[in-house]
């Protein structure tokens, strides 16, 4: 599931320097997102490591990593089809978090049919 919204290439493995407000503009509303937040300044354990990295991967996730050097807090968004979001934040947060991670569920706006 490679993708690029906007200026946010997905599952590169590089790590952007850009704040929260940055990540919300760039999200394709007709996809999900799962977004999780950590914050270095209450503990200091990375959300960026390898073996989540790899899982990630592995697992087929579409993510992107982002540090905002500002607030000091680091961001993981997973672009989800729409409707996985609730079911991909559980696999992920199973796998183990740091304890203070602060998670977002960003749902697909639905189609209008017609």
């Amino acid at each position: 599931m490679e993708s690029c919204v906007k200026n946010m290439k997905f599952s590169d493995l590089k790590i952007i320097e850009k704040s929260f407000s940055w990540i919300k503009n760039q999200l394709d509303p007709a996809m999900g997102y799962v977004i999780f937040e950590n914050n270095l300044n209450k503990q200091p354990l990375s959300l960026f490591s390898e073996s989540l990295t790899a899982y990630l991967k592995k697992a087929g996730y579409a993510f992107k990593m982002v540090f905002d050097a500002q607030q000091a807090k680091e961001y993981l968004v997973i672009q989800v089809d729409p409707g996985n979001e609730d079911e991909i934040l559980g696999k992920v947060m199973g796998y183990g978090l740091p304890k203070d991670t602060v998670s977002y569920l960003y749902k697909a706006k639905p189609h209008d049919k017609e």
